[in-house]
């Protein structure tokens, strides 16, 4: 029976010169090089890696925030320039409306004042006219009158005074009628 004991255990690949103990202890040296020389630097590199990474949400999250701070203050100056915009035509429109009476007022006081002028100029004409046509006619009627009877009649006298009370009395129905 050692002959198959030994048989076996010729047989057997890991039981041969103890194998399987220098195995395990390269094993446990493999892994004891890992342990100390490779996961710390990569443990290391993940680690400033995750900070990398909470260090670009923050700061993302920080540009988001002062992205939506200053769409904000661009709505809120955007509604004052058109509260100001519409208030600065608003003030225009009431000036425009100002202007626009002032000089209407002004074109009628002035249209006012050229019919007044024209008015008067009318009358003093009229009233030249008038003792134009009076001298004129009153002239004239002396010698249509002088014509008619035969007799000479002078421009002063008591025949003038006849012809001026005539005129008159012409006179006197048209504006009584209210028609100059």
């Amino acid at each position: 029976m050692t002959t198959t004991v030994e048989a076996a255990a010729s047989n057997n690949f890991l039981l041969p010169n103890a194998t399987i103990i220098v195995v395990f202890l390269i094993f446990l040296a493999v892994l004891f090089v890992f342990y100390r020389f490779i996961v710390p630097p990569l443990t290391k590199a993940m680690a400033e890696r995750d900070e990398m990474v909470k260090k670009q949400i923050e700061d993302r999250d920080n540009a988001v925030r002062k992205l939506k701070q200053a769409e904000e203050r661009y709505d809120s100056a955007l509604a004052e320039a058109r509260a100001e915009a519409a208030a600065i035509r608003d003030e225009a429109r009431l000036d425009a409306q100002r202007i626009r009476e002032e000089m209407r007022a002004e074109t009628d006081r002035q249209v006012e004042q050229i019919r007044a002028r024209g008015e008067e100029e009318l009358a003093a004409q009229r009233a030249r006219s008038v003792a134009e046509l009076r001298t004129e006619i009153g002239g004239l009627s002396t010698q249509l009158a002088g014509r008619v009877l035969g007799t000479p009649m002078g421009e002063d006298g008591p025949h003038r005074t006849t012809v001026e009370q005539f005129l008159a009395g012409l006179e006197e129905p048209s504006t009584a009628g209210g028609k100059p």
